[in-house]
């Protein structure tokens, strides 16, 4: 079944491609996006021979994620609190924000979310040390992103994984209290500490909307009753104004419902009103729908819940380690978009999982 979506996707993505707004950009991907036709079909090729791999080859790969993830912690802790003519921070201009060497701070999360949900989850079953080790660090660089979308998908994710362990009784309370000390230590020196350096030494001046404590207020304010006019502008602009891109988003969508306006090509249907030209939806399902169409959000959402179903069934633990880190991406995924940077280590995860799970029906048969 994993192979038939696989093609499926495939299949469709030439045919939305063909129905595009415009076939080129379709094809290529946006300006500077480059997530095109070809680009996705990269990603299921990926998926489809990911499913070949071993245990051996899977716990290979997944080293090298981690050794990936710390060179770039490295780098992020020289782009936040060493910065120079050699180092290149974020070119959205808020130099505080990691932004690793994937060049946003948004993407850096996606990316973190899912090494941390491999690591912590190798920790938890394994009980080797230095997997506790790689989660921190790979926490301490989620913080210096400052991207709130993966953080609080990770908040998610962690009471899921605190749950799940319950249910296959492999809990061990010692280690999750040991985790969310640590966490909740690490949270508070970093993000204050980061921000108390970057203000005396750099002389930053630090937006509250672009720090991870500071959208925490702000999403107790979409709760609140009684709003000052200063608030309520700030719960207007939520998320960096994606709850207005995602309404944006809605209202075309009836327009393109079957077969989407085209691969990249939401720039072209868009209405451009005010937030600087958008090609991007900043929810992966939701951009799905508007350029791929139905038939596509369909086929990807099933694909999704398969794996989430076989891995809970599974009795690999391997293959729930892959679930948590699969898991963490598809969360964050609702408040941000895919790039090539990143969506290739996810796919690798899923095509992984999904030959893991597939081995294990066959040898339930």
């Amino acid at each position: 079944k994993y192979d038939i979506l696989g093609f499926i996707l495939i299949l469709m993505g030439i045919v939305v491609t063909i129905n595009a707004v415009d076939v080129q950009t379709s094809i290529w991907g946006a300006y500077l996006r480059n997530e095109g036709l070809l680009a996705l079909i990269g990603y299921y090729l990926l998926f489809l021979n990911s499913k070949s791999l071993d245990s051996k080859e899977i716990k290979n790969i997944i080293n090298w994620f981690f050794i990936i993830g710390i060179i770039q912690f490295i780098y992020c802790c020289l782009q936040v609190f060493v910065r120079g003519k050699y180092i290149e921070g974020f070119k959205g201009g808020i130099a505080y924000m990691a932004s690793g060497f994937i060049g946003n701070p948004n993407m850096l999360g996606s990316f973190c979310i899912l090494v941390l949900g491999l690591s912590l989850m190798m920790y938890f079953i394994y009980n080797e040390r230095k997997y506790f080790i790689f989660s921190i660090i790979f926490f301490i660089n989620l913080v210096l992103a400052q991207s709130t979308g993966p953080f609080f998908s990770f908040i998610v994710l962690f009471i899921f994984m605190i749950i799940f362990l319950k249910l296959k009784k492999m809990i061990n309370i010692k280690k999750v209290l040991l985790v969310l000390v640590t966490f909740i230590g690490t949270f508070l020196l970093v993000s204050y500490g980061s921000e108390y350096y970057s203000k005396v030494v750099f002389n930053d001046k630090i937006d509250s909307s672009y720090t991870i404590k500071g959208d925490i207020a702000n999403t107790l304010l979409l709760f609140s009753n009684k709003k000052s006019e200063e608030e309520e502008a700030v719960v207007q602009n939520y998320g960096s104004g994606r709850l207005i891109i995602w309404k944006n988003t809605i209202k075309i969508v009836p327009k393109y419902f079957w077969l989407g306006a085209g691969i990249d090509n939401l720039g072209y249907v868009y209405p451009q009103n005010g937030y600087g030209y958008l090609d991007k939806a900043h929810n992966e399902y939701l951009q799905l729908l508007a350029t791929e169409g139905i038939f596509v959000l369909l086929a990807y959402l099933i694909l999704l819940l398969s794996l989430f179903i076989d891995s809970i069934k599974s009795k690999k633990p391997l293959a729930w380690i892959l679930m948590v880190g699969f898991i963490g991406y598809a969360l964050q995924a609702f408040m941000n978009i895919s790039v090539p940077r990143v969506a290739p280590f996810y796919f690798i995860v899923l095509g992984s999982l999904a030959g893991l799970v597939s081995k294990s029906n066959e040898d339930e048969c």
